[in-house]
């Protein structure tokens, strides 16, 4: 009961909340000085200048280009951190396009493919919170029990009389929409196969629940399935008001429930076979080409990656474009004022538990409405790696989240890959560019030479385990040398 009503008084808090609002501003002025869109008109790739650090390839050799590896050690611009540097050049083999893109909105049609590539043949019925008259009786009675006793409540809530004040009546008028509903209530609640049609998001709300949300513009497709004999809710919500939104979910109504199933059916997918999975997924959804995100991009940027928590594992696609895969960060506009359509990355999340698929979420959903270069010219690897090393020179402990005495950078990997770039005088559409990342491991030290430790507890266990993380240390756009700047991460 107690776990209910914590539950019950979160919703209330976010039912107060209001949305971010539309900017009046509806201008978005790039981020550079006018060089990126002159160097689109540019297909002339220029000679590629090495640095004196770069491995040179043995001459004679013909065919696909060859790799070249950079090394290098330096330290941070105040002088705390230290960072080697070893990686190898991206070998780019065919042209690299820039696209233009913007927001799709997920159709009824695209919704049902990608709960079928979820579910298969399961019946996949209409969401609904209808609650039989029992049902409701007994919801009643509990509001009731918990509101009558005042001290429990204060107690409950810290002796807030405000908060305490503020749930009960709140819970006084879901009681009399609940007493309301009873009066049409049914006595056994029915499945109504999923029609694929939008509507407000109020249209799934529960009766004691019904008018306690201003509609905020979002359009919604709510089903539920069955998958391994557990319930699961599968969502669509498209929304452009206040801000963007173009997503899809899927995920156990019963988390408990569903991870104990996970848990106890013996040996599911391994890490291949989960990632073939996904693929799969993806190719029924009908949604464009995907491919494996690398799981050292995917935790540098915060989506998860492989192995994580012992029994979880996330795999994670973003899009492919003419052979060039999506970068899974995009560059943030230069000011708060500035409204611009980048609302990135474009990705699929698929995590398992024990091998069993546990979540699927499709974020920020976006189309290709032209080529502002199909084939545009890059910058010498050498010359984007310098302005990836001052931007490293830059990084502080505080920015990566890690504290030491003695901490040291590992950059050891770099990948091409289309990020979304605002577009100049445009808040529509935007920019797939291609950029360098740059990625890293920043481990923290003790005076003695010895990894700093930190200490972990999950609720069920304690464990400690060397202070590191997993970073985008740079990102270069490889058209102009400008850098990016990822939202929450530079």
């Amino acid at each position: 009961m107690k776990k209910l009503m914590a539950l019950m008084l979160a919703g209330t808090i976010l039912a107060l909340a209001g949305c971010q609002p539309t900017p009046e501003k509806t201008v978005v002025t790039s981020k550079n000085d006018g060089a990126f869109q002159a160097a689109l008109e540019n297909t002339e790739s220029p000679d590629p200048a090495r640095t004196e650090a770069s491995a040179q390839p043995e001459p004679g050799q013909s065919g696909e280009p060859e790799a070249v590896t950079y090394t290098d050690s330096f330290t941070s611009a105040d002088g705390d951190i230290s960072i080697d540097l070893a990686l190898t050049e991206p070998v780019v083999s065919g042209p690299v396009p820039v696209l233009t893109v913007r927001p799709m909105e997920i159709s009824g049609q695209q919704a049902e493919k990608m709960a079928r590539a979820l579910f298969g043949d399961e019946e996949i019925y209409e969401y609904s919170e209808e609650m039989t008259r029992a049902e409701i009786e007994q919801s009643i009675l509990d509001y009731r029990q918990f509101i009558s006793d005042w001290d429990a409540m204060l107690d409950y809530y810290g002796g807030n009389e405000e908060t305490a004040r503020q749930v009960k009546e709140d819970f006084e008028g879901r009681i009399a929409r609940l007493e309301e509903a009873y009066q049409t209530a049914s006595e056994e609640t029915r499945s109504v196969p999923c029609a694929w049609e939008f509507h407000p998001s109020s249209y799934y709300q529960s009766p004691d629940m019904a008018g306690m949300f201003a509609d905020d513009g979002a359009r919604e497709i709510k089903a539920m399935s069955t998958l391994e004999g557990q319930p699961w809710v599968f969502s669509v919500i498209n929304r452009e008001e206040g801000y963007r939104v173009h997503n899809a979910s899927a995920f156990p109504i019963n988390e408990q429930d569903a991870r104990e199933m996970m848990e106890g059916s013996g040996a599911g997918m391994d890490a291949e076979a989960m990632k073939a999975w996904a693929l799969a997924a993806a190719e029924r959804m009908d949604m464009g080409q995907w491919a494996l995100l690398s799981d050292t991009a995917a935790r540098a940027t915060g989506l998860g990656g492989g192995w994580d928590l012992g029994d979880q594992y996330s795999v994670l696609l973003t899009r492919v474009y003419d052979g060039v895969q999506a970068a899974p960060y995009g560059d943030a506009p230069d000011t708060a004022e500035q409204y611009a359509a980048v609302y990135g990355p474009e990705t699929m999340q698929f995590q398992f538990i024990a091998g069993h698929l546990s979540s699927f979420w499709y974020l920020a959903a976006s189309q290709t409405v032209g080529a502002a270069n199909e084939d545009v010219a890059l910058l010498p690897f050498g010359e984007v790696l310098e302005r990836a090393k001052e931007q490293m020179k830059m990084l502080t402990a505080e920015r990566m989240l890690i504290t030491g005495v003695d901490i040291r950078v590992t950059a050891d990997r770099v990948e091409l890959g289309l990020a979304c770039v605002p577009m100049k005088d445009n808040a529509t559409d935007y920019y797939l560019a291609p950029c360098y990342g740059f990625y890293g491991t920043a481990a923290a030290y003790e005076a003695d030479g010895q990894p700093t430790m930190v200490q972990y507890n999950d609720g069920e266990r304690q464990w400690e385990e060397p202070a590191q993380a997993v970073l985008l240390l740079a990102a270069i756009n490889a058209v102009d040398g400008s850098v990016i700047h990822p939202n929450g991460i530079f």
